[in-house]
């Protein structure tokens, strides 16, 4: 799988102390988007199950009990995405996936059949794609008012919910000797951010 970086325990992309972990690669390339500098496919790819390996590991070191897959797109990557998740799920309460495609597109096999499947280990998914003009900051966890937030644990819900409550969170990380600003970002307007 093609990542550009993993840090934790990060708060600012889903409840409680989480591993975050953004990919490769996103032909979408929104207008606006937060990190263009990951669209591009271009890069080494690390083994699934040594990422597995060190996600898992990550995760005990840092007490988090969650996982947000960031990018990106993980789906344009559904095949390494799958041989990841199956070997992850067992140790994360909680998987949230961010994507540019639709849940509705990914169920219905129309981004294939590896996607589909990486639902059956999902807890959420953020849909759709990024939309500059609805980044509104009541969009929690989401960047514009058009992306969904898809259960398929319900029982996450009120602690979303309770999440939600709090309102858009921003972390600043340092990471390979740069800074990195983690959380949804409100959209940029007369110049300011």
């Amino acid at each position: 799988m093609k990542i550009v970086r993993m840090l934790a325990p990060v708060h600012s992309l889903g409840p409680g102390n989480r591993v975050c972990l953004w990919t490769k690669g996103c032909s979408k390339k929104c207008p606006g988007c937060i990190s263009p500098e990951m669209q591009s496919f271009e890069g080494d790819e690390v083994p699934e199950e040594m990422l597995a390996g060190i996600l898992i590991d990550t995760a005990k070191r840092s007490a988090c009990k969650g996982l947000t897959i960031s990018g990106g797109d993980p789906f344009e990557q559904s095949e390494a995405l799958l041989r990841l998740l199956i070997q992850v799920r067992p140790h994360f309460d909680d998987i949230l996936i961010y994507t540019g495609f639709l849940c509705e597109e990914i169920k219905s096999g129309a981004v294939g059949k590896d996607a589909a499947e990486c639902l059956k280990f999902l807890d959420v998914l953020i849909d759709g794609p990024y939309v500059e003009e609805r980044n509104f900051s009541d969009c929690v966890l989401r960047g514009s008012e058009n992306q969904t937030i898809c259960f398929f644990n319900e029982n996450l819900k009120p602690e979303y919910e309770a999440y939600l409550q709090a309102g858009r969170q921003l972390e600043v990380f340092t990471h390979n000797a740069s800074v990195v600003v983690t959380g949804i970002m409100n959209r940029k307007e007369d110049g300011n951010e």
